[in-house]
């Protein structure tokens, strides 16, 4: 007597498209509505999202493991890191140099190197003219 069909293992890739599916915005509601759910396959509802590196970006060596990517709509993932990934890699790439700049000159005070010039201009005060 047979208790029951045995059914196949549920793939990976369809595991991955419903996990994106249960994603939800900010107010609660789903990224990628039913309807259009219905109508796509895993692949499809896959290739409309990106891993972003999260909280540690790849830039700053941030590993791609689970606990480090968020899943994002691709529009998203490319606004975020327009907006604020880049500009605060320019940051800190700026700063890191304006800090190598600074020990540099403090290194060359330390071994008495001549200083190096200004790269602000002198100003020039103009004369009072003294009255009669």
């Amino acid at each position: 007597m047979k208790v029951g069909r045995s059914r196949p293992p549920i793939r990976l890739r369809v595991k991955c498209a419903a996990a994106l599916l249960a994603l939800t915005d900010d107010k609660g509601e789903p990224l990628i509505p039913w309807e259009h759910a219905k109508l796509m396959t895993s692949d499809q509802i896959i290739s409309l999202f990106q891993f972003d590196h999260y909280p540690i970006r790849a830039e700053a060596g941030g590993p791609a493991l689970p606990w480090n990517l968020a899943p994002r709509l691709i529009r998203a993932h490319r606004r975020k890191t327009a907006k604020v990934d880049l500009p605060e890699i320019a940051h800190i790439r700026a700063v890191t140099k304006s800090e190598a700049e600074f020990r540099a000159r403090l290194l060359a005070k330390d071994r008495g190197e001549p200083r190096a010039p200004s790269r602000w201009p002198k100003r020039l005060f103009q004369k009072r003219r003294t009255q009669p």
